[in-house]
């Protein structure tokens, strides 16, 4: 199966290496620099110099392997996460379940930032330098704390697309969502800030019936009646997908093949729909 060529937002391949080898080079002079403060005394004290190791290391896993993942990777676009399934109330559905990368790197970055920040201030502290720089670290540590509860929420929320034959419906990271296949009317791919979205549109006052995850101190919600997917997420060519999901929305009689197992075949296989 092809590799994805989902549209990113960003540069070019070019810069996306340059800013991954650069944040790897730089967090690895710090580690290795900070490790050997420890054997040089009178410079930094041990713990400053652990502190500043795992920055470094942080920098690395963050900003050179998470980075990686985010923006050049292209995972296969095999269909292994398309499958049959039934929704709660019995009916037959096709299944896109999402790859969490794209939510959990960012996640894994801030609870670092958090730690690394929180350790900082500890250390200023018992070193009887509580001074700005000290309530500088902890004021950022506590801002960016606030935003790890729904980092968690987010990631624990099992996100997939759901194609019935009455419609699709979308469990993500932020809410659920529904769309019938009658109020469809077009799809089409959006920048949604890191990555691409498609984007199913439904028509002017249709019902979308939203309904907003738990949160802490924000969940986005859609503003109008259409459904994004994050193009990173899914498995599958989102232009064909889109293809798809417009050929059932204007073809009422081709969704059996979602009852059957035939689109769950078209969608894993890349199997274009006929003429």
């Amino acid at each position: 199966m092809p590799s994805s060529d989902a549209p990113r937002r960003g540069m070019g391949r070019g810069f996306l290496w340059f800013v991954v080898v650069g944040n790897a080079l730089l967090g690895s002079v710090l580690t290795v620099v900070s490790l050997g403060m420890l054997t040089q005394p009178g410079t930094w004290s041990p713990a400053v110099s652990l502190v500043a190791a795992a920055a470094g290391l942080h920098w690395v896993a963050a900003g050179a392997v998470g980075f990686h993942r985010m923006y050049l990777r292209r995972p296969r676009l095999d269909g292994a996460r398309v499958t049959t399934t039934t929704t709660d109330d019995g009916r037959p559905a096709v299944e896109l379940a999402w790859a969490r990368t794209i939510i959990a790197v960012p996640a894994f970055t801030v609870a670092g930032l958090v730690v690394l920040l929180a350790a900082a201030t500890v250390l200023q502290a018992a070193e009887g330098d509580a001074g700005a720089a000290a309530w500088f670290t902890g004021a950022l540590a506590l801002l960016l704390a606030l935003l790890l509860p729904d980092s968690l929420l987010r990631l624990r929320r099992r996100a997939r697309l759901v194609l019935t034959p009455h419609g699709v419906e979308l469990h993500g990271w932020d809410g659920d969502g529904a769309l019938a296949w009658d109020d469809v009317v077009g799809a089409t791919l959006v920048d949604a800030g890191a990555w691409t979205s498609l984007r199913l549109m439904g028509r002017p006052g249709a019902t979308l019936d939203w309904r907003r995850r738990p949160r802490v101190l924000f969940a986005p919600a859609p503003r109008g009646p259409h459904l994004d997917v994050p193009a990173p997420a899914v498995d599958v060519d989102v232009r064909f997908l889109a293809g798809t999901l417009l050929h059932y929305a204007q073809n009422p009689a081709a969704r059996a093949e979602i009852a059957d197992g035939r689109a769950r075949t078209r969608l894993a296989e890349h199997v274009r729909p006929p003429r």
